[in-house]
C-alpha cells in the first residue's frame, strides 16, 4: 500500500493532468469534483511539449559559442563564466509528458485517449519529439540518462548512458516512430497539425542530421542510416523548412522579442560581420542592421560599408567594453520582432544540402548530384530562405571557392545563421571556421567550450551515477569532446 501511495505522488507531481486513484479503498462519489480532469489529455501533453521547443532552437548561449551574435554590455556568457548547466527540467517536463503520451497509448486503455488522435500519431509524433530534444541534451552534455531515464518514481536516480548508445536509441527510436505514423489524425499539434508526411520528412531528416553527426566515429553505420534517411524522404526545398510557429500570444512568442523588452544587449558579432564583408556575402544585409551613429573609437570597433549602409560587430568575448549600442549593429527588426525569420528554424533546406555535399566529399556512393551542385545549392537556399535578391544570390556564388570540407564546412556556418545548437554542434564536429578561437578575457577551459558541464541539480541527485559518466567519458569540464567530436 505505500509503495502504491508512492506512485501516485509522484505521477500526480510529474503530470498535473494525470489523474490516479488508489484501488483498495473506495469513498464513493462524496469528494469527487465533477470539474476535475479523470484522465489524462494527450493531445494538451503533446501541446505542451512543443512550447518547449524554442526553450532549444532559440537558446542565446550555443549562438554565443558558435561566435554568430555577441553580448554587448553583459559579456559573462561570452567568456565562458558558466560552466555547469541543467538538463533536468527537460526530463521531468516535456520528456516526461512525451513519455506519458507513450506510455497510455501503450497500455490497454488506448482507446480512452482517441480523442487526441490515432495511437500511431500520437506515438509517433511523441517519440520524434522526445528525441529532437534527447538529441539536442545529449550533444550539449554527452552522457546523459536514456534508457533508464523516464520511469519515474520507480527509478528517480537513473545511470547515464554512453553517447554512443544514447546515438543507437535515438536512431532505432526514430526507426520505430516512422513505422507509427499511420495519418489517423491528432489533436494538440500545431507544428504540422497532424500531417503525417510532413512528420514522416522531419523524423527522417533528424536522421540525416543524426548520421552525419556520428560520421568520424562510426563512419559505416553513418553511412548506412544517412541513405536510409534520404530514401524515407527529407526536406526538398524552402517550403519544407521546420520552423517554430511563434505566435502573438506571450506564451508563446519569439524569444529574442522577450530578451530586447527586457534588456538590448545582442548584437551580430564582429566575427560573423567580418566574415560576411570580407566576402561581400549579401546575407550581412539580412543578418546585421545598420548602426546608427558611426562615431567612436575605432581602435574597439571595425565600421564597413556595405550597400550604402553602414556596419559594426561587437567585439567578441569583451569583458565591460565600453561600447555604446548606438555604434554597433543589433540584430535585425524582423529577427527580434517577426516570428517568421526570427531564430526559430529547426531543420533547414539549405542544411540538408550540405549535408549532401558532405556525403559525397565522404566518398558515400549512391547520392543524387554531386558534391559541388549541392554546396551551391545550398549556397543559394540560405540566400533565398533570408530574402536575398536573386542578382545578389547569383553574384555571390560566382564568386564562391570550388567545394571541399573546409569550404562546405564555412558555408554551412553562416547558413545556420541563429540555428545555436545546431551550428555550435557542427564547428565542434567539422572544426570551421579553424580561425575562430576563445576570446582573451575567457574566465574558464583552456578554448571555446565543447560541452556543458553538468548541473548542481543533477551531480547532488544523482551522484553515484554522476561519477560514472565522468568515468566513462572524462572530466566534468567544457574541454572534454563527446563520442563523435574525434578531430
Amino acid at each position: 500500500m505505500k509503495t502504491q501511495i508512492q506512485k501516485i505522488i509522484g505521477l500526480l507531481t510529474i503530470s498535473s493532468l494525470l489523474f490516479v486513484s488508489c484501488e483498495t479503498v473506495d469513498f464513493g462519489d462524496e469528494n469527487l469534483n465533477p470539474n476535475s480532469i479523470s484522465k489524462a489529455n494527450t493531445g494538451a501533453l503533446i501541446t505542451g511539449a512543443m512550447r518547449n521547443i524554442p526553450g532549444l532552437v532559440s537558446s542565446v548561449n550555443p549562438n554565443l559559442l558558435a561566435q554568430h551574435v555577441s553580448e554587448i554590455t553583459y559579456n559573462e556568457d561570452s567568456c565562458y563564466e558558466t560552466i555547469q548547466w541543467n538538463f533536468d527540467s527537460f526530463y521531468t517536463g516535456p520528456l516526461m509528458d512525451l513519455q506519458t503520451v507513450i506510455n497510455l497509448n501503450n497500455s490497454e486503455n488506448a482507446a480512452d485517449y482517441s480523442a487526441s488522435g490515432s495511437v500511431g500519431m500520437q506515438k509517433g509524433v511523441a517519440h520524434l519529439l522526445k528525441v529532437y530534444m534527447m538529441h539536442v541534451i545529449t550533444d550539449t552534455w554527452g552522457a546523459v540518462p536514456y534508457s533508464e531515464a523516464l520511469q519515474g518514481v520507480d527509478n528517480l536516480k537513473p545511470a547515464f548512458d554512453d553517447q554512443s548508445a544514447v546515438y543507437a536509441g535515438m536512431l532505432a527510436e526514430i526507426d520505430a516512430a516512422l513505422s507509427f505514423l499511420d495519418g489517423g489524425g491528432l489533436s494538440g499539434d500545431f507544428m504540422f497539425n497532424g500531417d503525417a508526411a510532413k512528420w514522416r520528412q522531419f523524423g527522417n531528416t533528424m536522421k540525416m542530421v543524426m548520421a552525419l553527426r556520428m560520421a568520424d566515429a562510426d563512419p559505416s553505420m553513418a553511412e548506412a542510416k544517412f541513405k536510409e534517411a534520404i530514401s524515407g524522404g527529407v526536406l526538398g526545398s524552402n517550403a519544407d523548412n521546420v520552423h517554430y510557429p511563434y505566435s502573438t500570444a506571450e506564451l508563446n512568442d519569439n524569444p529574442w522579442q522577450d530578451r530586447f523588452q527586457s534588456r538590448e544587449d545582442f548584437a551580430a558579432s564582429d566575427v560573423m560581420v567580418d566574415h560576411l564583408f570580407a566576402n561581400s556575402d549579401p546575407r550581412l544585409a539580412k543578418y546585421a542592421a545598420p548602426v546608427v551613429s558611426a562615431t567612436g573609437d575605432t581602435s574597439k570597433i571595425d565600421y564597413v560599408e556595405y550597400g550604402g549602409n553602414t556596419y559594426a560587430g561587437m567585439p567578441y568575448g569583451v569583458l565591460n567594453p565600453g561600447i555604446l549600442q548606438t555604434r554597433i549593429s543589433f540584430l535585425p527588426s524582423s529577427i527580434i520582432y517577426d516570428g517568421t525569420n526570427a531564430g526559430g528554424m529547426l531543420y533547414s533546406y539549405a542544411q540538408v544540402c550540405f549535408s549532401y555535399a558532405e556525403a559525397h566529399l565522404r566518398g558515400w556512393t549512391g547520392l543524387a548530384g554531386d558534391a559541388q551542385t549541392w554546396y551551391e545549392l545550398g549556397i543559394a537556399s540560405s540566400h533565398a530562405q533570408w530574402g536575398v535578391a536573386t542578382a545578389d544570390a547569383t553574384a555571390y556564388l560566382g564568386s564562391v571557392a570550388a567545394v571541399s570540407m573546409e569550404t562546405m564546412a564555412m558555408e554551412k556556418w553562416v547558413a545556420l545563421w541563429l540555428q545555436g545548437y545546431e551550428s555550435w554542434t557542427e564547428w565542434r564536429r567539422l572544426d570551421y571556421p579553424n580561425d575562430i578561437s576563445a576570446p582573451a578575457a575567457a574566465i574558464s577551459g583552456t578554448g571555446i567550450p565543447v560541452r556543458h558541464g553538468y548541473g548542481a541539480q543533477t551531480i547532488s541527485n544523482n551522484k553515484s551515477n554522476y561519477d560514472a559518466a565522468v568515468a566513462l567519458q572524462g572530466p566534468d569540464t567544457q574541454d572534454t569532446k563527446l563520442w563523435w567530436d574525434t578531430k
